[in-house]
């Protein structure tokens, strides 16, 4: 609680998953094409069965590593392979309302009722990716679910994700660091509107122009990232 920086364990886990995974697919589509979504599953499975018998283990290196999060990416990919291969069929009514359903309340139930002493991610993460998978696959457009995922609030608070992911971990992490206690409700909500508002700025100022392909020079880009790169070792070697 007291590291600023811990919560971007997961930007590099994503980032592993993104440069390993675009190879062996491509060495699949080469030489194996129709067995690709057979090695998605074959990962999945083993990733999962080595989550759960490290979490036992080694639960610190459990949460953090590749091996033990790579069955929760997996599930994406597969749904993405089944639908390129067999496209979805969204006609059968009762499947598209009670599995989002169904899904809705396994993701709740983790939301709620998991807690920091579980051992994590294990067969009891299961509930929830099975309910995001739910959700993705079978929601329809015209159920009353996906009308309420797709409202400009939850669309709004999507956009704004990534931004609200990475501002809210520094922000309570100092306040602790300052010495202020921010369960407190009216510190919780001074961080809270604080971290919707900066989220709100980086969407708009930073995600959104980086977009475009002319939105910056690649000369002035480098420079950019350079300097940021020598102020941080700077900082680095001063705080050692």
């Amino acid at each position: 609680l007291l590291k600023p920086l811990l919560h971007t364990w997961s930007l590099s886990v994503e980032e592993q998953f993104y440069l390993i995974f675009p190879i062996i697919t491509l060495f699949f589509l080469k030489y194996l094409k129709n067995k690709i979504i057979y090695a998605v599953l074959i990962g999945f499975f083993f990733s999962l069965i080595y989550a759960h018998w490290n979490a036992f283990q080694n639960p610190a290196l459990n949460f953090y590593i590749l091996f033990s999060r790579g069955w929760e990416l997996l599930a994406g990919s597969f749904l993405a392979l089944l639908e390129k291969k067999y496209d979805r069929n969204l006609n059968y009514k009762f499947l598209n309302i009670v599995l989002p359903t169904i899904g809705l309340a396994c993701i709740c139930y983790g939301l709620f009722l998991y807690n920091d002493q579980m051992p994590l991610p294990s067969f009891y993460s299961l509930n929830i990716v099975f309910g995001v998978c739910a959700i993705i696959w079978f929601s329809n457009k015209n159920n009353f679910l996906t009308k309420v995922l797709s409202s400009r609030f939850f669309v709004g608070t999507g956009l704004i994700s990534y931004s609200l992911y990475l501002w809210h971990y520094p922000l309570f992490s100092f306040t602790r660091i300052a010495g202020f206690d921010p369960s407190s409700i009216d510190i919780f909500l001074i961080l809270l509107i604080i971290t919707i508002f900066l989220s709100i700025l980086t969407f708009f100022f930073i995600e959104k122009p980086f977009r475009k392909i002319h939105f910056i020079s690649l000369k002035y880009f480098i420079l950019i990232i350079s300097i940021i790169f020598i102020t941080l070792i700077c900082l680095s070697c001063y705080v050692l």
